[in-house]
């Protein structure tokens, strides 16, 4: 068995320290990207539903789903895979689908991005919320699919997903 010699516990000592340091820089910057979806409790005002439709062409014969994305928003480019899976899931339901690029006046009604919101064929509320949940925004945690095979089995579910934490870009009026 070998031994170490003072330079080598520096050198051992210099690397656990490096380690160390990298390990908790990753897990603050990747905490520093949860952020609450809805922290000004936007999407629990009473109309809030009526003001966010008065922005839309929503058909009242087919269930819809709307996605709002940000162009400039990091966590709307890593969930590109996912919004093209939902877009793909919601379209072979039988859901219309509208992505809506978030302007001035969504910034009324829409607390972060990426954001979704699911119409019945009524023009009724079923669901509104983020796309899912976690760091990356990823397909793993979503809300959205289930709510559509929901909706799809007849089952409107209204949910509302206001208080979670994730990969989100907040909007700010």
């Amino acid at each position: 068995m070998q031994n170490l010699s003072k330079s080598n516990y520096f050198i051992v000592g210099v690397v656990a320290a490096w380690f160390i340091l990298v390990v908790t820089g990753l897990v603050y910057f990747q905490l520093g990207q949860l952020k609450p979806f809805d922290e000004s409790q936007m999407l629990k005002q009473q109309n809030w539903f009526e003001q966010f439709k008065q922005q839309l062409v929503v058909s009242n014969t087919v269930a819809s789903l709307v996605i709002i994305t940000e162009q400039n928003c990091g966590c709307t480019k890593q969930a590109q895979a996912h919004i093209t899976t939902l877009q793909a899931f919601a379209k072979s339901k039988g859901l219309a689908v509208q992505e809506l690029q978030l302007t001035q006046q969504l910034k009324q009604a829409i607390p972060a991005t990426p954001a979704a919101v699911i119409i019945d064929k009524n023009g009724d509320f079923v669901y509104a919320g983020p796309l899912s949940e976690g760091l990356a925004c990823s397909q793993g945690s979503g809300f959205v699919e289930t709510v559509i095979s929901n909706l799809t089995a007849g089952f409107n579910s209204q949910l509302l997903i206001a208080d979670t934490k994730g990969c989100y870009c907040v909007t700010s009026t």
